[in-house]
């Protein structure tokens, strides 16, 4: 097919991006954008930092400037965006039944449709004051409650529930945190660094908790003597206790099992599976990017799901490029940063349990750079305060490299010149 008609389905950053190099490379096929949000493709990061303390705008996060998304500006470009979530695929006649009755038939299709917030079992149905943070429209919401919040309750230690307590904190909101495991963010830090960041949250007010299992979220109750708008129910190593909020976000991961490939073989509860070139082994015409990607990595011969801005811009960048014929596998280390209570912290790689780390620098003033040793070789890092390391860490991670852990908790010795 020299020029396919290009169905995305998501409409978020990764799937903006692959329409956008689609025409960029040079595909003359028509592409058509599908996704439920009003709003121009925009990118997630500054949802629960920025964007929430108001110090950014819904135009400024855009991929584009407004006038690049107008019905008019895309049509001319080749891309026909529909307003619409894919409700079912018929795989054998690749064809899309979407929610507002329009099918769409396709040579082609990239799912892109991220995650949706993942909601506990215990919330079985929406309740006011109850929030998830996925979405421009959620942002807004959440911002909004927290206006005359007394205290705000999330439910959840990763990074969304760490970076919207520090947005609350510097709005002035009392916040606690409730987390079922033994401390905060243990999905991408090292031990080392997740404590220094808890200690540094509780330092500026954050009423931290782990261990913490919640069971119920229920309407106004009198707690301590004092009453709030909402009750949440829990134990704390097996002991029963209720903690009173005015607004609670509930942040507990997300799922990127697309609901319209349910029953079709061509997901599960990884994501979408494909192979180093984005695509399904078992479906040559679909191709996924973004969260709901779970790639093959071409370095560990591992498939894995890579949740960050990284990610979705250059898997976006890849996808589209191996549709216009670039032969190259798609290969990224996996990066994501997360600014909390002013400092800034980069992970680079994957940190597991059992790696020994080596710490460049002083996590007590906050300026360090932790690196994990795996084998004797260096297999991930974290930077604090120390932007300009990264760049030297991520060429060590990706060489694997075997350095002596002396010199490398010398900070003496520059990173770059163990490089």
């Amino acid at each position: 097919m020299s020029s396919p008609h290009v169905a995305i389905v998501g409409a978020g950053h990764a799937g903006g991006r692959v329409a956008q190099h689609l025409k960029a490379f040079g595909h003359t096929g028509p592409v058509t954008l599908i996704g439920d949000e009003p709003h121009a493709p925009y990118e997630r990061p500054a949802l629960s930092k920025e964007l929430l303390l108001g110090t950014k705008t819904q135009e400024s996060i855009a991929l584009s400037p407004a006038a690049y998304w107008t019905t008019e500006s895309l049509l001319q470009a080749g891309i026909a965006r529909i307003h619409a979530s894919a409700q079912s695929l018929d795989v054998d006649a690749r064809r899309l039944q979407l929610d507002n009755g329009v099918t769409v038939d396709f040579d082609l299709m990239v799912v892109a449709t991220g995650g949706i917030a993942r909601r506990p079992r215990f919330v079985r149905q929406p309740i006011e004051g109850v929030h998830a943070l996925r979405t421009l429209d959620d942002c807004l919401t959440l911002r909004s409650s927290l206006q005359g919040c007394r205290k705000l309750a999330i439910i959840g230690a990763g990074v969304i529930g760490m970076e919207v307590a520090s947005s609350a904190i510097a709005l002035g909101v009392p916040v606690t945190v409730l987390e079922a495991g033994d401390g905060i963010m243990a999905r991408c830090l090292p031990s080392q660094v997740a404590g220094w960041l808890a200690h540094e949250h509780v330092a500026k007010g954050v009423d931290l908790r782990t261990r913490v299992n919640v069971t119920d979220i229920a309407r106004a109750g009198a707690i301590d003597g004092d009453t709030f708008a909402l009750r949440i129910d829990a134990t704390q190593d097996g002991v029963p206790l209720s903690i009173g909020a005015d607004c609670v976000l509930i942040a507990i991961g997300v799922d990127c099992n697309p609901a319209f490939l349910h029953g079709s073989g061509l997901s599960d509860e990884h994501g979408v599976l494909v192979d180093a070139f984005c695509r399904s082994p078992s479906a040559p015409w679909l191709y996924a990017a973004g969260d709901a990607a779970c790639t093959l990595d071409t370095g560990s011969s591992r498939h894995i799901r890579q949740e960050t801005w990284r990610n979705a811009e250059n898997q976006a960048r890849a996808v589209a490029g191996i549709i216009t014929g670039r032969t190259e596998p798609y290969s990224e280390i996996q990066w994501m940063w997360t600014d909390q209570l002013g400092h800034t912290i980069q992970v680079t790689g994957v940190h597991e349990p059992g790696d020994e780390t080596v710490v460049r620098g002083s996590l007590a003033s906050a300026d360090a750079t932790v690196i994990s040793l795996r084998n004797g070789c260096v297999a991930a890092g974290v930077t604090i305060n120390q932007s300009r390391e990264r760049r030297h860490l991520e060429r060590l991670v990706s060489g694997r490299r075997r350095v002596d852990a002396g010199r490398l908790g010398d900070t003496s010795v520059p990173l770059k010149e163990l490089v």
